[in-house]
């Protein structure tokens, strides 16, 4: 395993390798986790998409309809972890997108941070009574959120339309932490199963962003993956074990991660490996009317395909849109950018005439 180096004026950090993205060849920054398990930049990914068909993972071509939400928990690790070079990125990405006038969604670490340590202290089996003490050890750093940020996506799978409802002057939060910039040590209540609350063993990473044991999503019973923490829906039936992830919870934990083996074979847990979409999935997602450039606020689904519902109350160019499974549901989800969507505002049905393999209309 390589390990890069990053540096500032006065000081130098390396990382692994395995954290660099396949596709800026950078420390990963704002990580999405694919339904193929690989991880690459929230940038990245976005940029990559295609607006009119079907994605693909750079690395295997794993095909995949959805803009997944960032994984909160790899975003903390890395911070944690390698908080020089991790800054640095932050610096680097500000300043593309002061250039270009798109920005990411800031991320409440602060409450992520809050909601993971009083999961630590939730009671689990002996091996994580065990590791209690260390549990208790780290913090993540927290940083204000005071800037409500929103940015457009691509028109046509790759240009940007503008940006609306940004701050003057944005703010540097990750460099405002942290002066020294010494990384801070990893605990097990880092790295928590949304569900079963013990060390995670084979994560997975749900297309909203949470992370769960392949053990815990495979007990399921339900046609789709429902999220215990937001309570959305994975699009595909399985995602793929995050590889990364994996291995850097076995340099970190090696002890813990044969407990919770042995327990997962105790338990005759037997992983299903990870298949594509379900054949509706499939089949939705190959036939039908889409919208070019447009994806769901919610459910991330890009580009949207059927029905289409706009807010006619959101001021953002950007817009705030829903597909038809997400406008029907009851779901509160915040937006993928930020935009300041409320449940008081009114939505107004869109249909597109583009029929995937037939253009009737050209927009």
């Amino acid at each position: 395993m390589e390990n890069h180096h990053i540096s500032s004026e006065s000081e130098e950090e390396e990382f692994s390798d395995r954290f660099v993205c396949c596709m800026c060849l950078e420390l990963l920054y704002k990580p999405i986790v694919l339904s193929c398990g690989h991880v690459s930049c929230f940038w990245c990914v976005h940029r990559s998409m295609s607006g009119e068909k079907q994605s693909h993972c750079p690395l295997c071509r794993h095909p995949y309809n959805h803009f997944p939400t960032i994984c909160q928990l790899l975003h903390c690790l890395l911070l944690n972890s390698y908080p020089v070079a991790y800054k640095k990125r932050e610096l680097q990405i500000l300043e593309e997108e002061k250039k270009t006038g798109y920005f990411s969604p800031q991320l409440d670490v602060q409450a992520w941070s809050s909601q993971a340590n009083q999961d630590s202290n939730i009671p689990g089996d002996s091996v994580s009574k065990e590791l209690s003490a260390s549990m208790q050890e780290t913090v993540f750093d927290s940083y204000n959120l005071n800037n409500a940020i929103a940015v457009s996506r691509p028109a046509d799978g790759g240009d940007y339309e503008g940006m609306e409802n940004v701050t003057e002057q944005v703010k540097y939060p990750l460099l405002s932490q942290q002066q020294s910039g010494s990384p801070k040590q990893i605990s097990v209540a880092d790295v928590l199963c949304a569900a079963c609350k013990q060390l995670l063993f084979r994560p997975v990473v749900l297309n909203c962003g949470h992370v769960y044991c392949e053990s815990c999503i495979v007990k399921q019973d339900e046609e789709k993956i429902r999220c215990q923490v937001c309570q959305s829906f994975h699009p595909a039936r399985y995602p793929k074990v995050c590889l990364d992830l994996q291995n850097f919870l076995i340099e970190q934990f090696p002890k813990e991660l044969a407990h919770r083996r042995d327990g997962v074979q105790r338990n005759h847990v037997n992983p299903t490996t990870c298949e594509g979409k379900s054949s509706k999935e499939a089949e939705k997602s190959s036939s039908g009317s889409y919208h070019r450039g447009v994806g769901c606020d919610y459910c991330g689904m890009y580009p949207i395909i059927g029905d289409r519902y706009r807010c006619k109350d959101c001021v953002e160019k950007i817009g705030f849109d829903l597909c038809n499974d997400c406008y029907n549901t009851s779901s509160k989800l915040p937006g993928r950018f930020n935009q300041q969507h409320t449940a008081e505002h009114q939505f107004e049905l869109i249909r597109s005439d583009i029929i995937r393999g037939s253009v009737k209309d050209n927009e």
